[in-house]
């Protein structure tokens, strides 16, 4: 696999942020590292037992006929995701805040209390936001 030539830098500064964030939250969001899956640098984040969403690092690139993998650093979505997933945190063991998942867009407000039809209308509705970092200008760096 040829990777593009800053993504070596890249995938330290993911590193990096990884154990700076884990260290930071530390008791409160739990970070694991998965070295067996087919993603190279992909950030997924959970709450309330299911995925809530996934920043991807990489990308397919090609340059002068070869494929090659680029790795990115979306420091600033990563944080906005982490943030975002502190949401989640349960609050003095009543779980979380609903009017506030509600006001900011989390979960949509769900309420505990949902019979099987809502439950399921409301799985349907919501997905899970996967966020792939590409840069328009992506192949004119990679043809100078």
């Amino acid at each position: 696999m040829l990777f593009c030539s800053n993504s070596d830098d890249n995938m330290l500064k993911n590193i990096e942020l990884f154990d700076k964030l884990s260290l930071r939250f530390n008791g409160r969001v739990l970070f694991i590292k998965d070295v067996i899956g087919d993603e190279i640098c992909c950030w997924s984040f959970y709450g309330q037992g299911r995925k809530i969403a996934e920043v991807c690092c990489t990308s397919i690139v090609y340059a002068t006929e070869k494929k090659q993998t680029k790795v990115e650093f979306p420091e600033a979505r990563i944080y906005e995701e982490t943030l975002n997933i502190l949401l989640y945190e349960a609050q003095d063991g009543r779980g979380p805040d609903n009017a506030l998942l509600e006001a900011t867009g989390g979960a949509a407000g769900r309420s505990h209390h949902l019979d099987e039809d809502e439950e399921r209308e409301r799985e349907r509705i919501e997905r899970v936001r996967r966020i792939h970092i590409k840069r328009p200008d992506d192949r004119a760096h990679l043809h100078q």
